[in-house]
């Protein structure tokens, strides 16, 4: 068994901290408000509180101040919003680090990997507890594997993210600190996954285990069920570990992020710091700085942003919009805050998609020859794009991994990425497309006029204008390409369903999740997100049993991905991970737009320890990467 280099190299700088003057052994400190409740008695010390080996945060600025209260918002009373960068991901072992490039500790003190990467050892941080002071241990993720992951009720199918190499993985207890995941197929991105696709596995058994029938009597259960209104114990117990994003949903259940929910209503939700937080910083304050949040649900943008301009929201960037960045702007010396730009962590914000796997066999055809998206990606003028959506603060390009990445290429960057729309037209007329109907607009092989829809949500990015504009571009080169804004429930119908023309979605290019998302790349699973493969998609999801087999190319094309996830040696990896990203760039499975994007950060003048240049998308996630605990108030105070 080695180390994985991440680790050593983190190890090594945990050294140099102590010395240079920071043990772990020194004297902790608290929130006052905290330690008032020690001095009446309703808490233990902190030094009680904390792990054995606490998380060190080396303040971004200096040591904050304790106190105050963030005022958030959010669009839904279950839905993401402000408060969510203070949980996004805070529970997973491990966490990507500030470029999105390496995987680092967080929750877990350190990782073991086999060379054949097929076993991980994971050590706790001995002495961690949850909110309610009740001890978190290796029991908690046994209680997960045991009786959540292998309980049919719960977990009617064992995804490939825990069945990889046709097994489900074994995890045992090596001791009191120490999970052992064991593989039955080299697992080399098992640390992605436990950032995002399976990182979410802390479960507090002492809690659960009142609403599961192996711990308490079956009547018991069932009078909690009725009383509750529900009709089956597992809905019950799905209500009391509702959570987004880690964010329990329910204020009595006990958490390890750094704010415990004590309130929720239908239009707000209410935390206070969680006493047993493991993390503190680097003169041993425990964090999180900040006392209290409070997150008021609103209907809309237009709604937020006002209560930004006139001072009512202290922290708002997960609906940050570019458009709205001179406005903000100008009422920032009123409301209070400052904006930032961020760099948004997507490789390209907008990706325009055609369905290949269309049942209309006239548009199949067309969307399936290279050439076409090849015109559709000429026609684009990014620059304008870039001019008018962004302000200049953006980059024109194609779509592919991020610059940090190794596997990024200037050449796949600029593939077919120019502003030019004769060479577009030329190519459509190459492929049989230069019979135009009386408005100039070009006809199928079956004489129909060649039009499709792009349908999208609005969500975190500007979609809207970019596919405006991106529209009016095809329509210059004889496409009658049209738009239509939908709602998110509509788009998860149909997409999935093969049932979409084309739609539009921002990018994920990081290493964080280029291996394991795949859906940008590869014919993964049909979802709501991607429309250009979807039979294609179903087919390999399937085993063949539905969609549509798709052509070699594409077989080819899957193969690669397949390969990369069971392939320990790193060389070899690397060789596959190219073979994908240049396949998009000649094929342009997607067709980008604009990258480095920015993205408006507000923040009130008198919060701290902000970072000033972040990557910030759902890689990160949010703001998981940037140790948001340690945001804090000037003096511990709004004003």
């Amino acid at each position: 068994m080695r180390r994985n280099t991440v680790w050593f190299v983190l190890m090594l700088a945990m050294l140099a901290m102590v010395f240079t003057g920071l043990s772990f052994a020194q004297q902790y400190n608290e929130a006052p408000s905290l330690a008032a409740r020690v001095a009446q008695g309703e808490l233990p010390p902190v030094a009680q509180r904390l792990p054995d080996d606490p998380y060190v945060v080396e303040p971004r600025e200096r040591i904050g101040d304790y106190g105050g209260t963030v005022r958030s918002a959010t669009m839904g009373i279950e839905f993401a919003g402000e408060d969510s960068m203070f949980f996004d991901i805070m529970n997973s072992f491990v966490r990507p680090d500030a470029n999105l490039e390496n995987i680092v500790p967080n929750f877990a003190k350190d990782v073991e990997v086999s060379d054949d990467q097929t076993t991980f050892i994971i050590h706790l941080r001995a002495g961690t507890k949850w909110s309610d002071g009740a001890a978190f241990g290796v029991h908690d993720i046994m209680f997960w594997y045991n009786d959540v992951l292998q309980n049919e009720d719960l977990t009617p199918t064992i995804g490939i993210n825990w069945r990889h190499g046709g097994e489900v993985v074994d995890v045992k207890a090596l001791d009191d600190e120490r999970l052992q995941f064991t593989f039955a197929a080299p697992n080399p991105y098992f640390l992605n996954r436990l950032v995002h696709d399976v990182g979410w596995l802390l479960y507090p058994s002492h809690y659960l285990q009142n609403f599961h029938p192996h711990y308490i009597d079956e009547a018991e259960l069932a009078q909690k069920v009725r009383a509750a209104g529900f009709d089956h114990w597992y809905e019950l117990f799905g209500h009391k570990n509702a959570a987004w994003a880690q964010q329990p949903m329910d204020p009595d259940r006990p958490t390890l992020t750094a704010f415990k929910m004590v309130e929720r209503t239908s239009n707000r939700r209410v935390y206070e710091r969680n006493p047993y937080f493991w993390k503190v910083d680097s003169a041993g304050n425990q964090l999180p700085y900040i006392d209290r949040i409070e997150t008021e649900v609103v209907s809309d943008v237009e709604v937020l942003n006002g209560m930004i301009m006139s001072g009512d929201i202290d922290l708002a960037t997960y609906h940050g919009d570019i458009r709205n960045y001179p406005l903000l702007r100008s009422f920032e010396e009123e409301g209070g805050y400052r904006t930032i730009l961020w760099e948004g962590g997507y490789s390209n914000e907008a990706n325009f998609m055609v369905n290949m796997t269309h049942e209309d066999p006239a548009l199949r055809e067309i969307f399936q020859d290279v050439r076409f998206r090849q015109a559709l990606s000429l026609a684009i003028n990014r620059q304008e794009i870039n001019d008018i959506v962004y302000f200049g603060n953006a980059a024109p390009k194609q779509f592919t991994v991020l610059e940090t990445s190794p596997y990024y290429r200037e050449e796949y960057a600029n593939s077919f990425a120019e502003f030019d729309p004769e060479r577009a037209r030329e190519l459509l007329d190459a492929m049989g497309l230069d019979a135009k109907d009386s408005e100039g607009f070009r006809l199928r092989s079956d004489g129909q006029r060649l039009t499709f829809t792009i349908q999208f949500p609005e969500l975190d990015t500007p979609t809207g204008p970019n596919v405006e504009l991106v529209t009016q571009y095809w329509n210059e080169v004889g496409i009658d390409a049209r738009s239509e804004q939908i709602g998110t429930g509509l788009q998860g119908e149909r997409a999935p369903a093969n049932l979409m023309d084309a739609t539009v979605w921002a990018g994920v290019g990081s290493d964080i999740l280029f291996p394991i998302r795949g859906l940008e790349w590869v014919p993964v699973n049909p979802t709501w997100e991607c429309t250009k493969w979807t039979a294609w998609a179903s087919y390999f999801h399937s085993g063949g049993a539905t969609g549509e087999e798709p052509p070699e190319h594409i077989k080819e094309l899957r193969q690669w991905w397949e390969d990369i996830q069971v392939e320990p040696d790193a060389d070899k990896r690397d060789e596959l991970a190219m073979n994908i990203v240049r396949s998009q760039a000649e094929n342009l499975w997607n067709i980008g737009t604009i990258g480095e994007t920015p993205w408006p950060a507000i923040v009130n003048v008198r919060i701290g320890n902000v970072p000033e240049n972040v990557l910030f998308s759902w890689s990160g996630p949010w703001m998981a990467h940037m140790d948001p605990e340690q945001l804090f108030f000037e003096d511990g105070r709004r004003r």
